[in-house]
Parts: structure tokens; sequence; C-alpha cells
């Protein structure tokens, strides 16, 4: 089933955002972490509304969602800036993924949604970053407010490319057609398959193997697509047994014979598939079982190609026996010919002979065609020595594959031995209340660096923490809000920047920050000679807070973003809930939560039948307020 837009899907969409151009941004919403609407008055039109859901889809909204009847932080801070602003423009970023509103206020601003990967809003004043939905870091660029926004780097663009960088691109690529068209011409694997499957051209054909007649087709073709999505869209749900399987903005020969319900814009195809899909229970990943068998698949393929490889190089050698006289004298006169020639003149030379297809002196080289088959010899070495060299060849991949044979065997008796772990396992599966260690009084977590995190869970025991457990090794730490937990880094004076940064995640998402749904903030950490109970002359220290004396070691532009996963510790399995980087470190099940409209209640119930324990040791580790999940692995979520 279809999980993403594909860069065609967005050239239909932009087509159908067009309609909004010289409207008014009114109000935006946002829920459940990545769930935005944009209500925008067109004049002469009437209100439209933008739906950007779960980060991954976007599309003009016939009926509007269920929406929070209390705007979170985050609407409010776009409402600031975008409120009441003028959509000048709609376009598709080349042929990549991303939409930008172009928006005139009282300055000029950008709604950037990149809907790739996790998916991303973003919105840029005066080119620089002033929101963002989520602040990344990559070699080439960063996301988080107050940096300038860059696009991702350019990829080849086959709605501005000629014939002529259409081919070259094709031409420079070694691998198959399919293959090619997906990523070198960038047009995603469904688009190619559609494309050599309209050509009539056999999709595992090396690219440079194309004739000219087979580029100016494929070219064809391409254009034939986009200019049907441009101009004449027949947008599409297709079926595959009454089950919603994809989406497309035009009819597509892959899916020839299969339901296919039409609509009358992208938009209301793309609303009823994500109203179609199926509520599926999601089974627990073995991820190591999927390795395994892609393990397994790729051993396969390459013995494939081995026996291939060894196949042309025995009947290469083969072919030169067959042709034995003409090769031979051929062989004869260009080895004469290269120790009495120049270059050039060994080039002109080999004119003078028909099966001769080219030649490389400087690698005493030339190639012929046999039957067909083109046959690369050293014209220095005799027929034999060229067949010999093949037949060599030939029996070396044939060595490997005898190899590759053995590591086949072992791959699947690892493949059995898992999947009778995975039986035993679901047999023995039970709700099961874990080992209690100490530090669960507080709020807790290991960090990626393997030290532990406490945090108090009120003011008496943020008062007792400090007092019982802090020690002149550790760190203390707090958000930078009033009422936060006090959060200690156990042996924090040997943390890593990554470790401290995890601690201040933590003191963040437990304050009630959390409630407030914003989407990071700040916190800092200083030494525990720092932290005192001695208030200033004429001031009052009540239960659970602390004076802070001395300089503070900030941590901005932190993610409110927890994640609840099983981890292994001492020995005994317990369900932790820290920042993503901790638990993705030490765990290979876990869900990432963030602020929401989801009763923690009910979420609490919800996880504990996914990690089969007891309610009360999920409610217990949950931050304050509602919450929505915004990623799992590995894990199933009832309903």
């Amino acid at each position: 089933m279809k999980n993403e837009m594909s860069a065609f899907d967005v050239l239909a969409l932009t087509a159908e955002m067009r309609s909004i151009v010289g409207g008014f941004i009114d109000k935006i919403f946002h829920w459940n972490g990545s769930n935005f609407l944009f209500r925008i008055n067109v004049p002469g039109s009437g209100k439209k509304e933008i739906v950007f859901q779960e980060a991954r889809w976007l599309y003009l909204a016939s009926e509007r969602p269920e929406l929070p009847g209390i705007p979170s932080q985050l609407a409010m801070v776009m409402r600031k800036h975008l409120a009441g602003g003028r959509i000048t423009s709609v376009y598709q970023k080349d042929f990549d993924r991303i939409v930008v509103l172009e928006i005139q206020r009282d300055k000029k601003y950008e709604v950037i949604f990149e809907i790739f990967g996790d998916g991303n809003l973003i919105v840029v004043q005066e080119g620089k970053i002033v929101i963002a939905l989520a602040s990344k870091q990559w070699k080439h660029r960063e996301i988080r407010p107050g940096v300038e926004y860059n696009f991702p780097p350019s990829r080849f663009n086959p709605l501005a490319a000629t014939f002529e960088s259409f081919k070259a691109a094709l031409q420079q690529s070694k691998s198959d057609i399919v293959r090619s068209l997906a990523t070198v011409v960038n047009l995603g694997g469904q688009y190619a398959e559609e494309i050599c499957l309209r050509a009539g051209i056999d999709k595992n054909k090396k690219a440079d193997a194309l004739t000219e007649e087979d580029f100016k087709n494929l070219n064809v073709r391409l254009r034939e697509i986009i200019d049907s999505i441009r101009t004449k869209p027949e947008p599409n749900l297709v079926f595959n047994n009454d089950s919603p399987v994809d989406v497309t903005p035009i009819r597509l020969m892959i899916y020839a014979g299969a339901r296919a319900d039409q609509f009358v814009s992208f938009s209301d195809a793309i609303n009823r598939f994500l109203e179609l899909r199926p509520k599926i229970e999601i089974e627990t990943v073995d991820e190591e079982l999927r390795r395994l068998e892609r393990q397994l698949e790729q051993q396969k393929n390459t013995i494939q190609e081995l026996r291939s490889r060894a196949d042309e190089y025995s009947k290469s050698a083969e072919l030169l026996f067959v042709n034995y006289t003409a090769i031979n004298e051929i062989l004869c006169k260009f080895k004469e010919r290269a120790t009495s020639s120049k270059w050039n003149e060994i080039i002109e030379f080999s004119k003078g002979f028909n099966i001769v297809k080219s030649i490389e002196p400087s690698e005493h080289s030339i190639e012929i065609e046999v039957d067909g088959k083109r046959i690369k010899l050293d014209y220095l070495k005799s027929l034999e020595e060229n067949a010999d060299a093949f037949y060599q060849e030939s029996k070396r991949l044939r060595e490997k594959i005898e190899g590759a044979l053995l590591a086949i065997k072992e791959t699947e008796a690892r493949i059995e031995q898992r999947r009778v772990k995975k039986v035993t396992e679901t047999v023995d599966k039970r709700t099961k209340k874990t080992k209690e260690f100490w530090f669960e009084r507080y709020k807790w977590f290991i960090t990626s660096g393997g030290r532990l995190v406490l945090a108090g869970r009120d003011a008496k025991t943020n008062e007792q923490l400090v007092k019982k457990h802090m020690t002149t090794a550790d760190r203390f730490v707090h958000a930078d809000i009033h009422g936060a937990p006090s959060v200690i880094v156990k042996d924090g004076a040997m943390a890593s920047d990554e470790e401290m940064k995890e601690a201040g995640i933590f003191a963040l998402s437990h304050s009630k920050i959390w409630k407030a749904g914003a989407g990071e903030g700040s916190a800092y950490w200083v030494l525990p000679d720092q932290v005192s109970k001695t208030p200033e002359a004429g001031e009052f220290v009540p239960r659970g807070a602390f004076v802070i004396r001395g300089k503070r070691n900030y941590l901005h532009h932190l993610p409110i973003e927890l994640a609840i996963g099983e981890i292994d510790h001492q020995g005994e399995r317990k369900i932790m809930c820290g920042p993503r980087s901790a638990v993705e470190k030490q765990s290979t099940k876990f869900v990432v939560i963030v602020p929401g409209n989801i009763d923690r209640n009910q979420i609490s119930s919800v996880l504990a039948r996914s990690f089969e324990v007891p309610e009360e040791e999920i409610s217990r580790i949950l931050p304050p307020g509602d919450i929505s999940i915004k990623e799992k692995k590995n894990v199933a979520i009832e309903s």
C-alpha cells in the first residue's frame, strides 16, 4: 500500500493548489504532533482549506477534519506570523517533493512543506527560518529557527530536461533502464516501470545498450505523462480486492485490469484514500529476521549474477575458437602493427576490419563483434592466451559461486533458527510486571552513554533527589521555565554533550511546556555547588525549589519529544521513557511521542498492551499532559 506522495503527485497537487493564489490566510490549526490545517479566504471562491496530514500527505480538503477546540502553541505562533497574509504563489521546487507557498504580509514569508523522509513544515521570513516542525541537521544544510533556509541539493529535473540532457543522463548509467529512470532521472520506481511499459522496452535492458530510437521513445512517454498530469489529469483511487492500494493523478498502465475509482480532483482522491486506509493491527517486526531475509535475497541475486558473468566469459572463449581463422589473423596483424606504428596509424588500420568495433591502443585492446556478441581482446596476446584468460575468469567466478552457496546455506539455517525462536517467544508471551529498581521512585532514563538520569516527580521528590542523591561528580539540569522538575545526571562530570542534551530534553518534556504543546525549548545545566537552598536576604525558597548561583550552561532548540521503548537493564527487561536518541541506542522496539490531544490514560492503556506490562508501569513514566504517537518501530498499536 502507498505510504507517501511521489514527485508526480506533488506536480498534480500544485496545479490544483494554484486555486488558492490571491487568497488570504485566515486561521491555522495544529493537532496530534504533525497535522496542520490552513484556512484560506479566497475572494470570489469562499473558504478553502489545505491539510498537511501526518507531515507526509498534502491536499485541499473537501470536508473539514475534526479540529482541536484550543489551538496549540505552535498554531498560535504560526497565526501570529501568517494570519492575514496574501498567498502570491504556489509552486513545486524543481521536481522535489517540496511545495512552497509564497505569502506577502508586512514581510515576505514562505511556508515550505517538505513531503519526504519524516516530513517537515517550515516557515521562512525574508530567507530565515522562524518556525520548524522538526529541527534537523545534515552535512549540507540545517533546519532550525534562526538560520538561513536552504533547499536540499538539486537532483535531475525531468520537468526542465531537454532530450539531450535526458539521453546523456541515461548514457552515464551502468544499471538497467528501470533503475536508471528511477534514480538517475529521478522518476521513482513506479513511474520508471510505467514509462518502460508504455514504451514497450524491457525494463531489465541495460541503459548503455539503448538505441537512439529507444531514447526518443522513452522521452516521448515521459513527456506524455507530464503533459497528462498538467493538462488532463484523471485522479484515480486504485483497489486490490476492495482494499485501496494507491492514489494516482492519471491512469497508469501498470494497474490495467485493477479496479480504479475516478475523482474530480486529485485532492479528493487523496482524501478518500486516507479515509479508507484499513485500520490494521501492525505485527511486531523482527528486524533481525528481516535483515537475514534481505541478506538471503542479495546472496541469491549475487549467485545469479556470478553465473551469468561466468557463462559470458566461457561463451566468449568458445566463440574465439569457432571463428579461429578470422580472429587469429586479426590479432596477428594488430600485434605486428603495434610494434611499428603510431596510435593514429593503428586506429586507421582497424577500419579495414568489419568485425572490429573499437580500439584502445593505450590498453593494446580491440573490441570485436562475433555472432552479435562483443568481445574485448588483448592484441599483444595470441588467440589461445585470450581464450585462456576468459576460461580462467569463468573458473574464478564459479569458485566464488561455491563459496556463495555455502553462505546461503548458513543464512537459511540462521533464518530457520530465528523463526523457531520467534514462535517460542510468541507462545511465552504474557503481561508481566518487570523488576522494580530503587531509582523508579523518581522519573528516570539511561543516557545513550549509559548514565542514569533522575528527575523529581513533585516538590517532595525534587527536594529528596538533590539532598540525597546529588554528589560533586554529578550535574544538575533544569528546564528554562518556572516549576520544572530538578534533574541530575549521575556521573555527569564525564557525560558527553549529547548526553547533556538528552538530559535537557528530559527536563523540558517533564515540565509544563509539554501541556502547552510547544515544539522546542531551552534548558541549562550547572555544577552541584551552584545549587543551594539558601535564599537571598528577604527572599523565600519554597519546598522543591532551589537557588542557582553563577554561570548557567544553556542548551537551546531542544525538541519536546520522548520515546518509550523496551531496554535491558542489568539483565532485566524494563520499559524506559526518555529522549529518542537514548531509547533508540538501547532498544529496537519503541514509540516516539509528542504533545497531542489523546488522553494520557488512554495512551497508558494502549502502550501497556503493546509492551505487555501493567498499565501502571506506563503511566508512571509518561510526561504530563495529553499525548500523540508520532512514530513507532516494531510495536503493534491496538486501537
